[in-house]
C-alpha cells in the first residue's frame, strides 16, 4: 500500500519511499527499485541519493559497481514514519 503516494499524490520520491517503508529488510539495487515501482531506473536514480542525504535510507556497495540501499531504521523521521503509516494502515 503507498500510504504517502495515496496521501500526497504521485511522485516518483513518495513511490521509492513507500517501497522501502513497506520493506525494510530489503537491500535493493536501482533496477529492483524501478522494477518494484513500475517506473524508469534513470528516474529513480536521481531519486535514491535525495533519500540518502536525507538518511532515510542507506547504501552498500556489493561488487565492483553496483550500489544497494536499505531503509535506515535508525533514523528518527523513518522510525516516525514507520509508525505513522502503521496507524494510517489501520484506520483504511
Amino acid at each position: 500500500m503507498n500510504t504517502f503516494n495515496e496521501l500526497f499524490g504521485p511522485s516518483i520520491y513518495l513511490l521509492a519511499l513507500d517501497l522501502f517503508l513497506e520493506n525494510p529488510e530489503d537491500l535493493m539495487n536501482v533496477r529492483e527499485v524501478a522494477r518494484r515501482i513500475n517506473r524508469n531506473p534513470g528516474s529513480v536514480s536521481r531519486v535514491l541519493p535525495r533519500l540518502l542525504n536525507k538518511g532515510y535510507v542507506t547504501c552498500t556497495r556489493i561488487g565492483a559497481k553496483i550500489v544497494a540501499y536499505k531503509l535506515n531504521q535508525g533514523n528518527k523521521v523513518v522510525q516516525l514514519l514507520l509508525e505513522f503509516s502503521e496507524k494510517f494502515k489501520k484506520i483504511k
